[in-house]
Parts: structure tokens; C-alpha cells; sequence
């Protein structure tokens, strides 16, 4: 949705209809979030069974077994988030491509300039203008110089648009303002409406000139629906968007520093002293949860307020189904997966209790 190809709207039936299936199989963005959504279970999934195997370490129960559990897993989930990050690395350059707002609002970067640094650590403080409650300025951040504009674009002198670069345009960048694409939004919408009350009416020189208008404004029809608005309305939640972005971002590379130590301590069997470790390991697993959460945050909250990029807001994205007919789904689905969830975590801490001991002399064993 954030890249709409392999598709062709019909302006018959006011949808877009796929015209090429592979290319709507291997979209770069889909590709790349697939991977990372993949690969970050994976990272999950190893850091669970480190967390459970260091609770047995603490209890001296299954010693042995958990020992070669934590090593499975940290090779594993070591590699598993390398992974990770290469193809966080590849969806992150597909949202500088096809959703720059996105990733100003994840970077909070206002002022576009090139050799954008990336921000480790940042806090925002006070606002920078009262007029513009979005517009927020860091109390502190820590810089890495030149970084984004090499994520972005692989290239340290590469120009990183911000917010208001493309809420007000940047003729010296080619960067047109959102005004100007809500005007060309407003004219594919009248231009649509227009071809449509002339086929009806069988106009079809009229029906031409409209439908010309209207693929020359196509890629901003979005935008028309902000027409008469404020264009601030098309700029993310910036707070929610940084800090949901950098919490899974500097999680993970705490998970690469966690999965190197339990590697090295298990392999080398030096869990003896060094329970602070275990129990790191065992709280690790929900934080593994929080950066996932925090990933999807950033990847709905990022993209507001499009459901198709440039083409369709939430705003247009309106059906007519009855609302009371929207709340007992809702509510059905809450009930169910909730009951789900109950079962799977009554499940998981069952067969944690009930874990059988291979080696009665483990217990004696301690976690040597």
C-alpha cells in the first residue's frame, strides 16, 4: 500500500486493478517487510527460549539442557538479527523513496539538509512554534553524523527532506509544497467526476479532455481530499513515530550485545557468578515483545494518514457498512483472540512448570 505498482485505476469502477501480478508479488516494500517482520520473530523466538532456559539456571533445574539451549539460541537469534538489520537497513531506504513524511517524522527532522545525521538519543522539549503543535525541538539528542543521509540513500551528501520541506516545498530540491499537490489532487477529483458525468451522458470529447486532466494529476488525487484543509493534517504524529522507532531500533542492538554475552557465558560455562545475567535474560523477553509492538507502531503510525500512499487518506477511506455491524466484529474478534491469548499464555507457563528433570543429579548440579 505505501507503493502502489502493478496496478492500473479504472476510472469506470474507481478502483485499481492489478495489471501485473509479479510485480505486485516481489514490491521492494512488501519484499523487504516481509523479511524484517520474519526475521524479527525469529529474533523473538530465541529470545524466549534464552529467557526460559536462564529461569531454569536460576531454579537449577535442567541444566545441562538449558545451557545448550542458551547456545542454540544465541547463535540463532545472533544471526537472525543481523538479518534483521540488513533488511531494516532495505525498508528503510524504500521509505525515503516512497514515504519521505514518514521518515522525517521518525527522525524528527524538520529542516531538510544533506548530510543528515541520524539520532541515537534524542528527547523533545518545548515547542518550537506556538502556532504549530507539531513542530517540537530536542531538549537533548545525540547525533551520528551523516548517517542519514547514508541509510536513506547511500550517499553521505544526499539531501534528506523534512517536514517542512514537504509541507511547504523546496523548489531548490524539486520538492513541490503539499499545497500545490492538493490543488492537483482537487483537479483529479473534479476531472473524475467530470468523466463520469459525461460517459453517462455520452460526451465522450468531454469524457477525453476529463480523463486527460485526470491522469495527469492521478499520482496526488489523495491530496485532493485535503483541499480547503490544513496540510499539516497530512504530517504524522511525530512523538509517537520517533520514539516508537528509536525504542526498537536501540533494542535491537541491545539483543546483538545480549545474544554475544549469553554466547560466550554459556559456551565457556561461566554461569556461576553471574545470575544479574540470567535474570537480564529472563526480563529480555518482554522487551523482544515491546520492539515488535514498537516496529508496527512506527510502521501504522508512520504512514498516517494514508492507507495508499498519496492516493488514498483515511479520511476517503470510508465504508458503508453499519457501525453496529463494525462493533460486534470488533468485539467478537477482541473476545476470541483474547481468550487465545489466555490459553497460550496459561499453556506456555504449565509446560514451563511441568518441564521434566533428564538428570535427577542436575539439581544438585547448580549452574556450573
Amino acid at each position: 500500500m505505501q507503493n502502489p505498482i502493478g496496478m492500473h485505476f479504472n476510472p469506470e469502477t474507481v478502483r485499481n486493478e492489478m495489471n501485473n501480478f509479479w510485480e505486485v508479488l516481489f514490491n521492494p516494500v512488501a519484499v523487504n517487510k516481509f523479511l524484517h517482520t520474519i526475521s524479527s520473530a525469529y529474533v523473538l523466538a530465541a529470545l524466549f527460549v534464552i529467557g526460559i532456559s536462564a529461569w531454569y539456571l536460576i531454579k537449577n533445574r535442567n541444566t545441562a539442557l538449558s545451557k545448550k539451549s542458551m547456545i542454540v539460541a544465541s547463535v540463532f537469534g545472533f544471526f537472525s538479527i543481523l538479518f534483521t538489520i540488513f533488511s531494516g537497513d532495505g525498508s528503510a531506504k524504500e521509505v525515503a523513496k516512497h514515504q519521505p513524511m514518514k521518515l522525517a517524522a521518525m527522525e524528527g527532522l524538520y529542516q531538510g539538509q544533506r548530510q543528515a545525521p541520524l539520532i541515537a538519543i534524542g528527547f523533545f522539549g518545548s515547542q518550537t512554534d506556538p502556532n504549530n503543535p507539531k513542530e517540537q525541538e530536542f531538549a537533548f539528542n545525540l547525533k551520528i553524523s551523516n548517517a542519514l543521509s547514508y541509510i536513506a540513500f547511500s550517499d553521505v551528501n544526499a539531501f534528506v527532506p523534512g517536514i517542512k520541506d514537504l509541507v511547504h516545498g523546496n523548489k531548490k530540491e524539486g520538492i513541490i509544497s503539499y499545497q500545490e499537490k492538493i490543488e492537483k489532487g482537487k483537479k483529479a477529483i473534479d476531472a473524475l467526476a467530470a468523466y463520469k458525468i459525461a460517459k453517462k451522458e455520452n460526451k465522450p470529447e468531454i469524457a477525453d479532455a476529463a480523463l486527460k486532466i485526470f491522469n495527469e494529476n492521478f499520482n496526488y488525487f489523495g491530496y485532493g481530499y485535503y483541499f480547503g484543509k490544513d496540510p499539516y493534517l497530512l504530517v504524522p504524529d511525530v512523538k509517537i513515530s520517533f520514539y516508537a522507532f528509536h525504542t526498537m531500533v536501540g533494542l535491537g542492538f541491545y539483543f546483538v550485545l545480549l545474544f554475544i554475552l549469553i554466547y560466550l557465558f554459556a559456551y565457556k560455562n561461566k554461569f556461576q557468578n553471574k545470575k544479574w545475567l540470567l535474570w537480564v535474560a529472563v526480563w529480555t523477553v518482554p522487551l523482544a515483545y515491546i520492539a515488535q509492538e514498537a516496529g508496527w507502531i512506527v510502521a501504522e503510525v508512520g504512514r498516517q494518514p494514508w492507507v495508499i500512499q498519496d492516493l488514498l487518506p483515511n479520511i476517503a477511506a470510508v465504508s458503508q457498512i453499519d457501525q453496529s455491524s463494525v462493533q460486534i466484529t470488533f468485539f467478537l474478534f477482541l473476545a476470541v483472540f483474547t481468550a487465545l491469548l489466555i490459553a497460550e499464555i496459561k499453556i506456555m507457563l504449565t509446560q514451563i512448570k511441568k518441564a521434566k528433570i533428564s538428570d535427577t543429579n542436575e539439581n544438585r548440579g547448580g549452574t556450573k
